[in-house]
């Protein structure tokens, strides 16, 4: 009932978005807000609101989202990056008018606009229509499990959206440490990484399970390294796990060492030291 009510607003809101003049959005900008189905992301084409190489960039992220599940996307994708009439006809022939393929749109068009600082905040309407887009369009497929492959490791490799990460957490997914990492390899900012790190961390730590705190570990690592950062919750859950980690070894190397703990430069500098005993000792005659 609730998200019948909610439909309802978000339907009553995008109709009178009159102001929304549609626009090309960013392929780097869609991929996180939303997951696309094929015939929405072939109405977008259609509709100028994504060029042609865009569309097939976006298609190439759904098919490795979804791998073998993911073949409509892969036939767009093979039309290549030019505006061609082959790419055009098949997103003619996909195009489904009952599903509604324009509503993802004006929302995609209204968040994009509040996504660029010059906006500002948005008016109470704009406010609501975002949060019902994004309920509807992001966490509703996060939740159903629909936008991912959840059997697939090497589709899960590219977690683009945490909110996917959150939902696997939530339905207690076998292989939510394979999209853990996947998201800290590919989404652009930490601090959308390191809440989810330590939130699967701490559960692993918590449930012994040795196979999630690895990978809670790794994706940890993958993010000191790429992002150059880390949070003080990761940092204590990090000295709760035996030294001598991937997260160990890429913290160290990759964050500022004047931002790191003190247990972590005495484990440092004891390996160090152990190191340089074990070379000296080799080197005798």
């Amino acid at each position: 009932m609730q998200q019948h009510q909610q439909k309802k607003e978000y339907d009553a809101a995008t109709a009178k978005e009159a102001d929304v003049a549609p626009s090309r959005i960013p392929a780097e900008f869609i991929r996180y807000a939303v997951a696309l189905e094929a015939p929405e992301l072939a109405w977008g084409y259609l509709h100028s609101r994504l060029t042609a190489e865009a569309t097939v960039e976006l298609a190439f992220l759904r098919r490795c989202d979804l791998g073998e599940r993911g073949e409509v996307f892969a036939r767009i994708h093979a039309r290549g990056r030019d505006a061609t009439p082959a790419l055009h006809a098949l997103c003619q022939e996909l195009v489904d008018d009952a599903a509604e393929p324009h509503r993802i749109w004006h929302h995609l068009a209204l968040a994009w606009r509040y996504a660029r600082p010059e906006a500002g905040a948005p008016s109470p309407r704009d406010a609501l229509q975002l949060a019902a887009g994004r309920d509807e369009f992001l966490l509703a497929r996060a939740a159903s499990g629909r936008a991912m492959n959840w059997q697939n490791s090497s589709a899960l490799l590219g977690t683009d959206r945490p909110e996917e990460v959150d939902a696997a957490f939530d339905r207690g997914e076998e292989l939510l440490g394979v999209a853990l990492i996947g998201l800290a390899l590919t989404h652009p900012d930490a601090a959308a990484i390191l809440p989810r790190v330590a939130r699967t961390l701490e559960h692993a730590l918590t449930s012994d399970d040795a196979r999630l705190r690895h990978q809670s570990i790794v994706a940890l690592a993958h993010t000191a390294r790429l992002h150059r950062t880390i949070d003080q919750r990761c940092l204590a859950l990090l000295r709760r796990c035996p030294r001598g980690s991937e997260a160990d070894m890429d913290v160290w190397g990759y964050v500022p060492h004047r931002r790191l703990p003190l247990w972590l430069w005495r484990h440092q500098f004891g390996e160090r030291a152990r190191w340089l005993l074990r070379d000296r000792w080799r080197r005798r005659p």
